[in-house]
C-alpha cells in the first residue's frame, strides 16, 4: 500500500468508493433517499482534491481509500485553526477498512499539525461502525448528527392542543423568538454541552433571509419554534426534495404537553404541501435533550467526528531535530 497526494487523476476511482459507501448506508438506513448522487459527489471530490490536505491510498495500482479536508478555518471549535472533511470527503474499501482509515488519518494529520492545525472534524456515515470505531480509537468524539425522515412513513398526529396555534414568522416578526433563542444559547452553554455562541452573531441571525421560522403560540406568546434553513452540510440535505431543520427550542414549562411533537407535525405538513418528500435535521448529539427528541422521529445517517489535539505539541519536532 502506498499513499499519494490528492490529484485529479484519482477522482474517478474515489467517486466509485464514495458511491459504494452511500449505497451501503442506504441499505442500513431505510429512511435515507435512494437517489443517484454521482454528479454531486463528483463535484465535491473534484473540489476537495484541489486542496492541500489529503491523501489517497493505492494498492496494486488501485485506489482503495482517500481522506481529504477543506481549507483551514480560524477559530474552529475553539481558539485554534481547524479543518473539516464533509460527507463524501473520505471513503475506505477492502477487508481492513478500520486499519486503512487509521493509516490515512495518520498521513493526513501529520501535514495538518506541521502547519499548525489542531482541530479536525469529519462527517461520516452513522451506520459505518467499523470506520467509526477506528476514528474513536484515534481520539475522536461524536459531536453532531444529520438525520432524516421520509414524510410518508411517519406516524401522524390526529389531534392538536386546542389552546395553541402555529404560525410562520417572517421579516421583523422573527424577533418574537428572541427570548427563546437566548434560552437556547444558555442551554447550549451549560453542562454537559458547553457549546458557546456569539451574542453578536446571534443578533445578526435575524437578518438572515434564507431561514424560515415556525412558531407555536399560546394566545400571543411564543412558547416554541423550529427553523428551516437552506444552508446545510451534506449533499443529501442539499437535495431539492428535502427541507432541513437547523434549530429548535420549546419553553421548559410546555415540554410535557407534546408541543414540540405537534410543531414538528405542522412542519411535516407544510413540507408535504410544498412538494417535499423528506425532512432532515442537523442536531448536536452532545445535547441529550435534543438527541432524545429527534431520535424518536428521525434516523441518523451521519455522525460528526471531532478531535482537538493539545496545541502545546506544536513545534516538538523542531526540538528533536536539534
Amino acid at each position: 500500500m502506498k499513499f499519494y497526494n490528492m490529484e485529479p487523476k484519482y477522482v474517478k476511482e474515489a467517486l466509485e468508493l464514495a458511491l459504494e459507501e452511500y449505497s451501503n448506508e442506504c441499505t442500513k438506513c431505510p429512511q435515507l433517499m435512494r437517489v443517484n448522487f454521482e454528479k454531486e459527489l463528483e463535484v465535491l471530490i473534484q473540489r476537495l482534491f484541489k486542496n492541500k490536505y489529503g491523501k489517497v491510498a493505492v494498492e496494486n495500482g488501485k485506489v482503495i481509500g482517500y481522506l481529504g479536508f477543506q481549507e483551514p478555518r480560524d477559530g474552529f471549535h475553539g481558539n485554534v485553526k481547524g479543518v473539516f472533511s464533509p460527507l463524501g470527503g473520505s471513503a475506505f474499501a477492502g477487508e481492513n477498512r478500520n486499519i486503512l482509515a487509521s493509516k490515512l488519518l495518520q498521513k493526513v494529520t501529520e501535514s495538518l499539525v506541521t502547519d499548525g492545525i489542531c482541530s479536525f472534524s469529519l462527517s461520516r456515515y452513522a451506520h459505518d461502525e467499523e470506520v467509526g470505531r477506528s476514528f474513536i480509537m484515534n481520539g475522536f468524539g461524536i459531536r453532531c448528527s444529520d438525520a432524516i425522515m421520509k414524510l410518508n412513513t411517519r406516524t401522524k398526529i390526529s389531534e392538536f392542543n386546542k389552546d395553541i396555534r402555529f404560525q410562520e414568522l417572517v421579516k421583523g416578526d422573527k424577533r418574537e423568538i428572541s427570548s427563546l433563542r437566548k434560552e437556547l444559547i444558555k442551554h447550549l452553554a451549560s453542562a454537559p454541552i458547553f457549546f458557546p455562541t456569539s451574542m453578536a452573531q446571534d443578533d445578526n441571525w435575524f437578518e438572515n433571509h434564507r431561514t424560515r421560522v415556525f412558531a407555536v403560540k399560546q394566545e400571543n406568546r411564543v412558547i416554541g419554534y423550529m427553523e428551516l434553513d437552506t444552508e446545510v452540510e451534506t449533499f443529501v440535505s442539499e437535495s431539492d426534495n428535502i427541507y432541513n431543520i437547523c434549530g429548535a427550542y420549546v419553553d421548559e414549562e410546555y415540554r410535557s404537553e407534546g408541543v414540540a411533537q405537534q410543531l414538528l407535525e405542522y412542519i411535516c405538513e407544510i413540507s408535504e404541501k410544498e412538494g417535499k418528500e423528506y425532512l432532515g435535521v442537523d442536531c448536536e448529539t452532545l445535547n441529550p435533550t435534543a438527541l432524545r427528541f429527534w431520535s424518536k422521529y428521525f434516523d441518523s445517517y451521519t455522525y460528526g467526528y471531532t478531535r482537538r489535539i493539545d496545541e502545546r505539541v506544536l513545534g516538538y519536532n523542531s526540538i528533536f531535530s536539534k
